[in-house]
């Protein structure tokens, strides 16, 4: 007779009789939800739980029957298993079946998230916002750094917390890089390839683009943005083409950052971020759609550009705890105030 602890469910998978789990998240459209998970989690979705550690990694969350149900992210946290999982109706669903086929229990204390602290509350609400599986990850260890926060407060040390989570907004609104460059640069099929899909219409004819289009990418974890624009053309004539290229200019002024292409044949604009476009043809050193190594340069160099500021020990990713740190090192706030907002 099997232990009361370690039952069968009707797929025939070990079930685990002490195992709860609850949302911390409500429902809604939101792009991540949250589940934590408490007693003995070995045998939910499958097994894959096991072998998780304090460190956040990607998982395969799947049912009883093997059928997958989500990509996630989980870490072990306060005794138990915390998961962010793509905020969907659908795979809230599919969740709460598989809890159920595994007899795990519903705790009823849904929507709020926990915390001993201020900060470690208001630090883990910031994950349904989080863009990217690296960015999900820096918030959970984010949340767990309390100390580093009471260090920085009491060694009055805040300049180089500031300075460290300033690229911190790129991780809820991923940073716009705008594709530039005259007609037949390769803009479009630049777009196309770094996103592995086709947005843009690509061809030898000049002017194709009439309209901004957006792609993004994600890359070591962390999302960023592409546009893609009307190019520069000397022979443009129409008000129409007058218009594209005012448009383009307009979200140009609104980018992070600008890349600049040339075609073969072109001269080559100054700065860090030019390159030279349709190297296949000119046999230039630069970018190729057809060979992926230049592709994934450029992703690397995207994410160190934008992200690479991020430190292993940042702590101060909520905005409010970034506007108080500043007020007390601009002297409009006492660090002892904070240290009781925050860490009680």
């Amino acid at each position: 007779m099997p232990s009361s602890n370690n039952l069968r469910n009707k797929a025939g998978s070990s079930v685990i009789a002490d195992s709860h789990y609850r949302w911390l998240s409500p429902p809604g459209a939101s792009a991540l939800a949250l589940l934590f998970l408490s007693g003995d989690t070995s045998a939910l979705f499958g097994g894959s739980l096991k072998g998780l550690t304090a460190t956040p990694r990607r998982l395969w969350l799947a049912d009883a029957r093997g059928e997958i149900i989500d990509e996630a992210m989980g870490c072990r946290h306060r005794g138990g298993v915390l998961l962010t999982l793509h905020g969907g109706a659908g795979v809230r669903r599919a969740v709460e079946r598989a809890m159920g086929e595994d007899r795990a229990q519903r705790d009823d204390a849904t929507g709020q998230m926990f915390g001993e602290t201020c900060f470690e509350r208001a630090t883990l609400a910031l994950l349904p916002e989080v863009r990217g599986a690296a960015a999900v990850s820096l918030a959970l260890q984010a949340a767990a750094r309390a100390p580093a926060l009471s260090d920085a407060l009491s060694s009055g040390n805040l300049s180089d917390a500031l300075s460290q989570a300033e690229p911190c907004r790129f991780l809820f609104s991923p940073p716009r890089v705008q594709l530039w460059g005259p007609v037949n640069a390769g803009k479009s099929s630049l777009l196309n390839a770094l996103c592995g899909r086709t947005l843009a219409a690509a061809g030898a004819e000049p002017g194709l683009t009439r309209d901004v289009i957006e792609g993004r990418i994600e890359h070591q974890g962390f999302e960023v943005r592409l546009f893609d624009a009307p190019g520069t053309w000397a022979g443009a004539s129409s008000r129409l083409d007058d218009e594209a290229l005012g448009l383009a200019r307009h979200w140009r002024a609104q980018a992070d950052l600008t890349i600049a292409l040339t075609p073969p044949g072109a001269q080559p604009t100054d700065g860090d971020w030019s390159y030279h476009s349709r190297v296949d043809e000119s046999g230039l050193v630069g970018l190729s759609i057809r060979h992926a190594e230049t592709l994934t340069a450029l992703k690397d160099r995207l994410v160190r550009h934008f992200f690479g500021g991020l430190g292993a020990g940042i702590f101060a990713l909520h905005p409010d705890l970034r506007a108080d740190l500043q007020a007390v090192l601009e002297g409009r706030a006492d660090s002892n105030d904070v240290r009781l907002k925050w860490l009680g």
